[in-house]
Parts: structure tokens; C-alpha cells; sequence
């Protein structure tokens, strides 16, 4: 016989939500400060902050995703079981 199988629902949820707070936290991420100047260094500082944006943006993405896919992962699991539930409580 196959071991039982337990999902914590309200933990699946609760990081979706957590998920979806990093990606929000990174996509808001203010950047409106950085002014290039004309020193060598600056152009280097201004290439990192480009580069750190477009990092930060994949990284709100993928965290994004996750969240929705968690959240999703955790209804479709909880509708399959309620549903299994009830067709067994019928056939009892």
C-alpha cells in the first residue's frame, strides 16, 4: 500500500504570497538616483546598475512565477483531494 500523502495548503499559500511579495519588492526597486557623470569610474558604476536592474527584474519574474505556480499547484491539489473525498464518502 502507498504511504500516505499530506499537503499543507495554508504553507503552499502562504509562500505564493511570499513569492509574490519578493517579486513585487524587487520590480519596485528604485534605481531614479543613479545620474552617469563623466568620470571613468562612474560609466563602470552606471554599466553594474544596468546590469543589476536587469538581474533584479528576471529575479522579480521568476519569483513571480513561482508564487502563481504554488498557488495554483495548492488549489488543483485541494480540489483533486476534496473531490477523491467525496466520491469515497458516495461509495461508502
Amino acid at each position: 500500500m502507498a504511504d500516505h500523502l499530506s499537503v499543507n495548503g495554508a504553507g503552499l499559500n502562504a509562500a505564493a504570497f511570499s513569492s509574490a511579495d519578493i517579486a513585487d519588492t524587487l520590480a519596485a526597486a528604485d534605481t531614479s538616483g543613479d545620474v552617469p557623470g563623466a568620470k571613468p569610474s562612474q560609466a563602470g558604476v552606471a554599466a553594474m546598475d544596468a546590469a543589476l536592474a536587469a538581474l533584479r527584474g528576471r529575479g522579480a519574474r521568476q519569483a513571480g512565477g513561482q508564487g502563481a505556480g504554488l498557488h495554483i499547484g495548492n488549489a488543483l491539489y485541494t480540489h483533486t483531494n476534496d473531490s477523491a473525498a467525496a466520491s469515497i464518502t458516495r461509495t461508502i
